[in-house]
């Protein structure tokens, strides 16, 4: 089972930069650009953030219906959830379930508000194989984005414990899912935490396993984010794994196979988002 991850850069009208240098960076010049890199790997589900309205309607135009080389036709559906939908196959796959939860601005405890415009949060769903019967819980959730980092230019004081008070709450529910339809399950996104984090290590200590430390096969160890941005984009180095901030969870795996844990990184994404498409293959 192809597993994919993608923040797209909520972006829906060219900016100044992109104009003077000839460039483009509106939903109508780069969702064609991530439908190409989504076709090219045709995952079974597709976990997404920073998706505007304009965005989903472009990509599902194009992504509905995929008449495939060997005649049969990729049948992808939409479930809605506010910046962080879901996209899953289903001709392969059947919805038994699925929720949508945005994070609270204000934290207990905690000084400050930790969602921007109301763009973090998840979305879950529980998918059974039409072919073999078996189930999977996938959940997808973009977590607060700036730094508890006093030098930084995007400093919040409380932003590391914001992020490890928002995966405790997904954590939480995909708990609860997985009991109930006894199933592994998935949690991806951008979490905008490396791996030595509060955030990641309260998911560890709660038994979930980074994908990335556990593949079998082909592995990317690059860090997966670049500068794109209405100020421009570039391509760079591609950094180490360590300083990742997108991430696939796994908990309850049984006997599943993670056989390889990949990006897309193809020149002309540099200049679709700041993030590279991840993704696994999972055999349940």
């Amino acid at each position: 089972m192809l597993l994919m991850s993608n923040n797209q850069w909520k972006c829906d009208k060219n900016a100044e930069w992109w104009i003077n240098n000839g460039l483009d960076c509106s939903a109508e010049a780069r969702v064609p650009l991530l439908v190409k890199a989504y076709k090219e790997v045709m995952p079974d589900i597709l976990g997404l953030q920073e998706v505007s309205i304009r965005q989903a309607e472009l990509m599902m135009q194009e992504m509905g219906r995929i008449e495939l080389d060997d005649g049969t036709v990729a049948k992808y559906e939409y479930v809605s959830g506010g910046d962080t939908p879901i996209v899953y196959r289903r001709d392969k796959l059947k919805l038994l379930e699925s929720g949508f939860f945005r994070y609270t601005e204000a934290i207990p405890g905690l000084e400050g508000k930790f969602n921007n415009s109301e763009t973090k949060s998840y979305t879950w769903g529980v998918f059974e194989c039409r072919e073999c019967g078996k189930k999977i819980a996938l959940m997808s959730t973009h977590l607060w984005w700036r730094s508890s980092n006093p030098q930084a230019a995007s400093y919040q004081a409380f932003s590391d414990e914001a992020r490890e008070y928002q995966i405790k709450q997904a954590m939480a529910k995909m708990e609860g899912v997985m009991a109930k339809y006894g199933c592994p399950g998935i949690i991806m996104g951008d979490f905008n935490a490396i791996l030595d984090s509060l955030c990641l290590k309260a998911a560890f200590a709660a038994g979930w396993k980074e994908v990335h430390d556990i593949s079998v096969g082909e592995t990317d160890n690059t860090r997966g984010h670049h500068p794109c941005s209405p100020r421009g984009f570039s391509r760079d180095a591609g950094g180490e794994f360590r300083h990742a901030i997108d991430h696939i969870l796994i908990k309850n795996e049984g006997d599943s196979v993670v056989e390889c844990f990949k990006r897309l990184t193809p020149e002309y994404f540099d200049a679709v988002s700041d993030h590279y498409p991840l993704y696994i293959d999972l055999s349940l």
